[in-house]
């Protein structure tokens, strides 16, 4: 009876080992090495005990991982200025019972197969579908899929043009497994030689894929002969809670001139703002060019610089007779409930020019609970409005069902905007660049979580797409960081978070379409058909055993 209390006490360190091990090699400041070992403490204690208890201490680890990893998410504020506690709870306690779930199915297969080979192929595969899933359902928090976990490495990983980050997500898998096995055979041969056989073998599936990396990484041919455009962005650094919904319209369009004054030149340019630059200043879709801040800055680049485009975020409305979007909501007019409009609000980005053509961008990937209340029906009569206390709004935003490319008048460049949280879904972003686009902007407001690990890690992730997309990027931040990525996923120059400043460089453009703009997450694809292969050979085996019986 000891010795099973002792037992079962040691294997919860192993579980709380597994957490600690995953929050060290996260970004920004963590070491990526990590988690090739991360995994090896909860692997060798599932190879020991039965569902509930597999349930529960993987919980354990995925809860410690969720928790120190996002702790930024806990700095999030209600619109009344209180911390919201639930911004950070929500996300950490559902994302680990997800990932506690698969990992629970993936143990009851492998004893249901008796094959440990079996076992292993449907935990890579059905873990590579739960972070598509992550990417695509309304409660998408990608955040933590394991291929990001290397965006402060980004030399180990060049070959993402070809996997995104799905193919780090194997390589993190293949490699723990491949160790836990040797250790497993080791406890049950005591052959040394075969242990450090199997050791290095593993070992050498990290520094394979690195020298891969270094091979492409080295091999890249920059080529600075190629078409570029002169790009300016905009940091004006205001506090989204107490500043940034209170200054007036007069003042941050002189805030903004005064920073374009710095560099803005008669060159054809672009010029980038952050999301939302005039929060509270919603524009109709349908009179846009009307709009006087549209016409102010149309009137100073028709004075300061003709041929530049200015490329910032707004909210945009639009106003329907009849409820055509699950979105939009009711308006009455000149107080009579009989007169009534519906209506849908945007965060979106927007291209001003000297014309009165005005090119917008609708965010399409919305925070949940932020930006949009998932599964709606389900959870509104349960939870209300709770989930749309915090982060600045307090209602559901529309969205865009499909990519906008702007194109520079004068240039002839074709340009992915891209919002935010949109920056952190791969296949999404990519299909920008299947519509030709051949360099990325990202605008945001990272300025929700203070000085912590939220604005670092959102941007280290831009990386990713750089890498993926071989595109440059112009990241303008509110509050920072704003930066220029090149198609390697280095970060060329920066203003640090909490300055105010802008930043100037030249961006070459690039129409080539990688592997992975061509194919996207092709490895969930593989992993779907894989694991319906094996559910499929399981159900026939039970089948058949069942027939024997009788």
């Amino acid at each position: 009876m000891r010795y099973e209390i002792l037992r079962k006490i040691q294997f919860f360190l192993y579980s709380v080992c597994s957490g600690i091990l995953l929050s060290l090699g996260w970004p920004t400041n963590g070491n990526p090495m990590y988690l090739f070992i991360a995994f090896i403490p909860l692997l060798y204690v599932e190879n020991h005990l039965k569902n509930f208890y597999i349930f529960f201490l993987s919980f354990v680890t995925f809860l410690i991982w969720n928790a120190i990893s996002t702790w930024w998410l806990s700095y999030s504020k209600r619109i009344n200025g209180t911390f919201a506690v639930e911004a950070y709870l929500i996300p950490v306690l559902l994302n680990s019972f997800f990932m506690s779930i698969v990992f629970t199915f993936y143990s009851w297969i492998k004893k249901h197969a008796g094959s440990k080979k079996i076992g292993n192929v449907f935990l890579v595969c059905l873990w590579i579908s739960f972070e598509k899933m992550h990417l695509e359902w309304e409660i998408s928090w990608p955040w933590l899929n394991l291929g990001n976990g290397f965006s402060n490495q980004i030399d180990w990983i060049q070959w993402y043009e070809y996997t995104g980050t799905l193919g780090g997500s194997v390589w993190i898998w293949t490699v723990n497994i491949g160790l836990t096995e040797s250790i497993l055979k080791y406890e049950k041969n005591k052959n040394i030689l075969f242990l450090y056989k199997r050791i290095f073998f593993n070992i050498g599936k990290i520094f394979l894929m690195i020298f891969i990396s270094h091979l492409i990484y080295t091999r890249y041919e920059d080529k600075k002969y190629r078409k570029s455009v002169d790009t300016l962005i905009l940091q004006p650094n205001i506090d989204p809670y107490y500043q940034k919904y209170h200054i007036s319209k007069k003042k941050l369009i002189l805030k903004f001139k005064k920073l374009m004054d710095q560099k803005i030149s008669k060159k054809s340019m672009i010029i980038l703002a952050p999301e939302t630059t005039f929060p509270g200043n919603k524009m109709p879709i349908k009179k846009i060019s009307n709009n006087q801040i549209i016409s102010v800055f149309r009137d100073y680049l028709q004075k300061k610089s003709p041929n530049t485009v200015f490329i910032t975020g707004v909210e945009l409305f639009s106003l329907y007779k009849e409820k055509i979007s699950p979105t939009s909501f009711p308006i009455y007019l000149e107080n009579s409930k009989k007169n009534i409009q519906w209506l849908d609000i945007f965060n979106s980005v927007i291209q001003i020019g000297i014309n009165e053509n005005i090119e917008y961008h609708h965010k399409s990937k919305l925070v949940p609970a932020v930006e949009t209340f998932p599964y709606k029906k389900i959870f509104y009569p349960i939870l209300g409005n709770i989930l749309l206390n915090f982060g600045g709004t307090v209602m559901e935003l529309g969205k865009e069902n499909h990519t906008s490319v702007f194109k520079h008048p004068h240039l002839g460049v074709r340009i992915a905007p891209i919002i935010c949280y949109e920056s952190v879904f791969g296949e999404y972003v990519s299909n920008f660049f299947k519509k030709n686009a051949e360099l990325m902007v990202i605008i945001t407001n990272d300025g929700w979580w203070g000085s912590s690990q939220g604005h670092k890690q959102h941007m280290y992730y831009a990386r990713l797409r750089a890498i993926e997309n071989r595109k440059y990027i112009a990241r303008s931040a509110n509050t920072g960081i704003s930066c220029f990525i090149n198609e390697k996923g280095e970060i060329i120059s920066h203003i640090p978070y909490g300055k105010e400043g802008v930043l100037y460089d030249r961006i070459y453009l690039n129409d080539k379409k990688t592997f992975y703009i061509k194919y996207g997450d092709f490895i969930s694809e593989i992993s779907l058909a894989t694991i319906i292969i094996i559910l499929l050979y399981l159900a026939c085996v039970s089948i058949y055993r069942y027939m024997l019986k009788l």
